[in-house]
């Protein structure tokens, strides 16, 4: 398996564990066991954290050199894990309260469920898990908690999380206008100038005239209305089109208005420092994305993620405040 398979056989969740991935290992050292954080009457101590980064600390050990830079490292895991630790203690608490727990023939099911989708036998798992520093009790551990955590989002949370149409449009607009920031293209624009200084009556004129240049460009030739109305001298007798094949290769005011445009669209009137401007976008290159309802099935699931992880996060901090929280570490 690659370090990725691991990483994605180990189950682990994915946001918090990839920030993680930076961190190193502890520099030898005498353990002083203590309090870490308290929630309620429970205690988490520097041995339980100690024994929950282990497998992290195997993993990451060759990646940061040591000194400054791990102790730095190390401080970042153990913040991050601390938090993880003390969120784990609060679903405990919910999941006695409501009843809800995880049972052996559970955790079986979902190691068999692991290893057939990573094609591998459960003892390979279990042998692939112990290379990076988790043992067979441990990684059962593991699984049992994100069972137990998927558990109570069904039961807390579940019916709460609505994905509408509005938010699948969204999400895929989004991707588009990614995908648009490495797309090369072909721009023009009619630049009307404004002179510095100019009063409010001439500011007034000017954007009056883009405006009109912008109602034209819908239909009219806008190369001509480039050689006409363009105070551009770089680009007034080529029709206006700018050097820039690239979003980043633009200013920062057009940079968004050209993300936004589709082939043959003009844009509303832009200010600038120089005055005021009008695009039209002649050409982009032919987008690698699917279609919105090729990609609708993938992007309603992962909206629902990212909406219930915004729930299980303010359901958390919830608890946080109905309980006696402290972080020692």
């Amino acid at each position: 398996m690659t370090k990725h398979g691991i990483r994605r056989v180990l189950g682990l969740t994915a946001g918090f564990f990839a920030a993680l991935a930076l961190a190193a290992p502890f520099a030898s050292a005498t353990v002083v066991e203590r309090v870490v954080a308290v929630v309620g009457e429970h205690a988490i101590l520097l041995s339980d954290l100690r024994e929950r980064a282990q497998p992290f600390l195997v993993q990451i050990q060759g990646q940061v050199p040591n000194g400054a830079q791990r102790a730095a490292a190390v401080s970042q895991l153990y913040k991050g894990l601390i938090e993880k630790l003390v969120d784990e203690q609060l679903e405990q608490r919910a999941a006695i309260q409501a009843k809800v727990a995880v049972t052996p023939h559970e955790v079986d099911e979902a190691l068999a469920k692991v290893a057939a989708q990573n094609n591998v036998t459960v003892d390979r798992l279990f042998a692939e898990a112990k290379r990076t520093g988790l043992d067979e009790a441990a990684y059962r551990d593991e699984l049992r908690r994100q069972l137990l955590q998927t558990k109570l989002i069904n039961v807390r949370l579940q019916g709460r999380i609505r994905v509408s149409d509005d938010d699948v449009h969204a999400a895929y607009r989004h991707l588009v206008l990614e995908e648009r920031e490495k797309l090369g293209f072909k721009v023009a624009w009619v630049l009307v100038a404004t002179r510095s200084g100019a009063g409010s009556a001439e500011m007034t004129a000017r954007r009056e005239l883009a405006e009109r240049v912008q109602k034209a460009a819908a239909t009219a030739d806008f190369a001509a209305l480039a050689r006409r109305y363009s105070d551009d001298a770089a680009t007034r007798e080529t029709g206006g089109v700018l050097p820039a094949t690239h979003v980043a290769e633009l200013a920062p005011q057009l940079r968004r208005v050209v993300e936004s445009l589709e082939v043959g669209q003009p844009s509303a009137v832009v200010v600038v420092p120089t005055g005021f401007a009008v695009l039209k976008l002649i050409e982009r290159e032919e987008t690698s994305l699917p279609t919105f309802e090729e990609a609708r099935g993938e992007l309603e699931q992962r909206v629902y993620l990212e909406k219930m992880t915004q729930a299980r996060r303010s359901w958390l901090d919830n608890l946080r405040r109905q309980q006696h929280v402290e972080v020692r570490l």
